[in-house]
């Protein structure tokens, strides 16, 4: 099993999912019982993997690469967007 040193499970809102820098160079697809999974590669071998949970609709997002941000809109009711940001690494 694979260990990722950088996580961050999300909690139940909208989500747009963006690099921070740049994107990936290969991306692979993958369904199970429990979750969909996007496995994404980069040109330097580092992994980001999102993974969407069927049971309740949740996001766990695991990486290799680097620290993951979210930029909170669905639970600040001053923001000019309601849904939250993920800064993919």
């Amino acid at each position: 099993m694979t260990l990722y040193p950088y996580e961050l499970k999300l909690p139940l809102a909208p989500y747009k999912f963006v690099w921070q820098t740049e994107p990936a160079t290969d991306a692979a697809k993958r369904e199970t019982p429990l979750f969909a999974e996007e496995r994404y590669e980069h040109g330097d071998g580092t992994v980001v993997i999102v993974r969407a949970y069927h049971a309740d609709g949740s996001f766990h997002i695991m990486s290799d690469r680097g620290e993951i941000e979210l930029v909170d809109n669905a639970n600040d009711p001053y923001a000019s967007d309601p849904i939250s940001v993920v800064r993919l690494p």
